[in-house]
């Protein structure tokens, strides 16, 4: 008889534990649950709007730059005809400046002429050396009265100096062309912001070209300064002639002193 109320004591003890077991599970996730759904609406609620209002902002500045400070229609159309630009005429351009103008026939001579048309600096040694052969070399002293040797050497002088500074000017023009093809290339895949510095550079390189120009000018100012100055000598020469030749005859007429 005292078996029965022991044993409903076990079974009863037994039924709370796994009624315990079953029920602790879903207060676990009760409870975590409503923390995850807590989260998830403040997200969705005043942190979400203020997401979207910044998305918004964000494309409409997005939109105000493309149309107005980097029209990206009017790039493309820049881009694009630059293309075509290059297109039409890089090729004829560079074509039209590698047209060789050479026209001498004796061997002495078309070197001579090779070598101050080749743009380059290093070929003015042997422009030096081949303008000696071509026009001969500078009389030696007594040979020849003083002013004569004079106005050689310094003829010589301008026409070498010229002629050198010509071929300095034709290589300066090359790197000049091919400034002005990277400068172009540039502008055609520039990125919106960088225009400005890519016009420096065309400027800086446009200086560059006028300051080449002004130099050339200058040598060109002074051969004909030099032309005028020969031409006064010859002058100065033959009146002191004429008053030598006057002088001679006057002392064989016996009138000279």
């Amino acid at each position: 008889m005292r078996l029965a109320p022991r044993s409903e004591r076990i079974a009863f003890t037994c039924c709370v534990i796994l009624i315990l077991c079953l029920a602790a599970p879903t207060a676990t996730y009760a409870q975590f649950g409503g923390i995850f759904s807590a989260i998830l609406g403040t997200i969705t609620g005043p942190i979400g709007g203020a997401l979207t209002d910044i998305n918004r902002i964000r494309t409409e500045v997005l939109q105000t730059e493309q149309q107005v400070l980097w029209p990206v229609a009017l790039i493309e159309e820049s881009r694009n005809y630059i293309a075509t630009i290059k297109a039409s005429y890089r090729g004829w351009m560079n074509n039209v400046f590698a047209l060789r103008v050479n026209s001498a026939i004796l061997p002495a001579s078309r070197s001579l002429e090779s070598e101050f048309l080749s743009a380059q600096t290093s070929q003015m040694v042997s422009f030096n050396r081949n303008y000696t052969t071509e026009y001969g070399a500078q009389p030696a002293m007594g040979a020849a009265p003083q002013l004569n040797l004079q106005m050689m050497d310094i003829e010589d002088a301008t026409a070498k100096d010229a002629t050198e500074q010509s071929m300095a000017a034709d290589q300066a023009t090359q790197t000049m062309l091919q400034t002005a093809q990277k400068i172009e290339d540039q502008a055609e895949s520039t990125a919106p912001g960088t225009a400005d510095m890519i016009a420096a550079e065309a400027r800086m390189a446009e200086l560059a070209s006028i300051a080449m120009q002004q130099k050339l000018l200058a040598y060109q100012l002074r051969e004909a300064a030099i032309e005028i100055a020969h031409r006064n000598a010859v002058l100065k020469q033959s009146a002191t002639n004429m008053q030598n030749l006057n002088q001679q005859l006057l002392n064989r007429l016996g009138g000279g002193q």
